[in-house]
C-alpha cells in the first residue's frame, strides 16, 4: 500500500510563496497498490483541488500501460473543499473511464445531486450529466464495508465505514474510513473534517484502535481552539493535541497530519511540527506532517 497526499488543505485552497513546502490545495488523498507489478489499483479519499493533478497522472500512467481508468473516491463529506476538484478530474473526460463515488446521503442530498448543483450553469461550462465517464453511485451508511480492486482480480482493499453527525459537521456530518490493505492486513484510518475532543474522542479511538496509521484532522494549535476572540469551537476540526491524544490511546504508533488551516504559512507548520516531536518524543509516536506529493508506505 502507497499513500499520495495530493492536497492537504482545509476550508479553501491557498497557493502561493508561503505555502510551497507543505502546499497550498485541498484535500485529496489516494491508496494504490500494484497488481503483481503490472496494473495500479487506486483508491481516493475526497476530491478537493489536489484531485486534479491526481487525475493527470492516472492518465500518463494509462497510456504507459501502468493504471487503468477505473478508479474508486470515497468521500468524507460533501463541503466544497472536498468536492471541488472533481469537475476537473481528468477521467471525467473519457467515454472508457469508470468513476464510482461513495458517500452518505444526507440532508435530501448525495454525491450526485451535490456536484449536479455545483456543475449547473452558470456555475460551470460542462453539466455533470455532460461528462463522458461512467459514474457509479454508492450510498454508504455507518458500519458499512466495501472491498475495492481490479474487475479481474480478488479485492485489494477493505473500507470500512463511521459516519457521524455531531459535533463534526453539524447537520451534514461525515464519514470516516478505515482501510485494510487484505495481503498485509496494513490498516490506515482517515479522520478528517472531525472536531474530536479533550482528552481524546472514544468513538473515534475505538474505531482506529490498532491501526497502523491514522491521518487525522488537525487544523488548528490548542491556542487557537481554546480562544476567546476568534471562536473555532464547533467549527467541526481538532486541534492537534486531539489527534494526539486519539492515537495514543487507540495505540496507533504513526500519526499523520491533515486539513491544515489556511492561514497556516510554511513558516508556522515548520515550528509547530518541530514544537509538538519535541514534546512528544518520549511517547512512543512518530507524528508526520502531510506534504503535497508526499508518498508513505506503512
Amino acid at each position: 500500500m502507497l499513500i499520495t497526499f495530493h492536497g492537504v488543505r482545509g476550508s479553501y485552497p491557498v497557493p502561493g510563496k508561503d505555502t510551497i513546502i507543505y502546499g497550498g490545495n485541498t484535500t485529496c488523498v489516494s491508496f494504490n497498490y500494484k497488481v503483481n507489478d503490472k496494473k495500479i489499483h487506486r483508491l481516493i479519499i475526497d476530491s478537493g483541488s489536489g484531485i486534479i493533478n491526481l487525475g493527470r497522472e492516472i492518465i500518463d500512467n494509462y497510456f504507459k500501460g501502468e493504471e487503468t481508468l477505473r478508479t474508486h473516491i470515497f468521500f468524507t463529506h460533501l463541503h466544497p473543499d472536498h468536492t471541488q476538484g472533481f469537475p476537473f478530474f481528468g477521467l471525467n473526460f473519457f467515454k472508457n473511464a469508470e468513476v464510482n463515488l461513495y458517500g452518505m446521503e444526507t440532508l435530501g442530498s448525495d454525491i450526485e445531486k451535490i456536484l449536479t448543483s455545483q456543475m449547473a450553469p452558470p456555475n460551470f461550462p460542462i453539466e455533470y450529466r455532460r461528462l463522458k465517464s461512467h459514474r457509479i453511485l454508492h450510498i454508504l451508511e455507518d458500519g458499512d464495508g466495501v472491498n475495492t480492486g481490479l474487475v479481474t482480480d480478488e479485492p485489494i482493499f477493505n473500507v470500512k465505514v463511521m459516519q457521524t453527525f455531531s459535533p463534526s459537521h453539524p447537520q451534514q456530518g461525515a464519514m470516516y474510513y478505515k482501510i485494510t490493505e487484505i495481503r498485509s492486513g496494513k490498516s490506515v484510518a482517515c479522520i478528517w473534517d472531525n472536531e474530536s475532543k479533550v482528552g481524546g474522542d472514544k468513538a473515534v479511538i475505538n474505531f482506529i484502535q490498532g491501526c497502523d496509521v491514522v491521518i487525522h484532522d488537525t487544523q488548528y494549535t490548542t491556542l487557537e481552539y481554546e480562544n476567546n476572540e476568534m471562536v473555532v469551537q464547533g467549527f467541526g476540526h481538532s486541534s492537534y493535541e486531539m489527534a494526539i491524544n486519539n492515537a495514543l490511546q487507540a495505540n496507533v504508533k504513526t500519526l499523520i497530519c491533515l486539513h491544515y488551516n489556511p492561514i497556516h504559512t510554511d513558516k508556522i507548520l515548520t515550528k509547530i511540527e518541530k514544537d509538538l516531536n519535541k514534546r512528544f518524543a518520549d511517547n512512543n509516536l512518530q507524528i508526520i506532517f502531510s506534504k503535497e506529493g508526499m508518498t508513505y508506505s506503512p
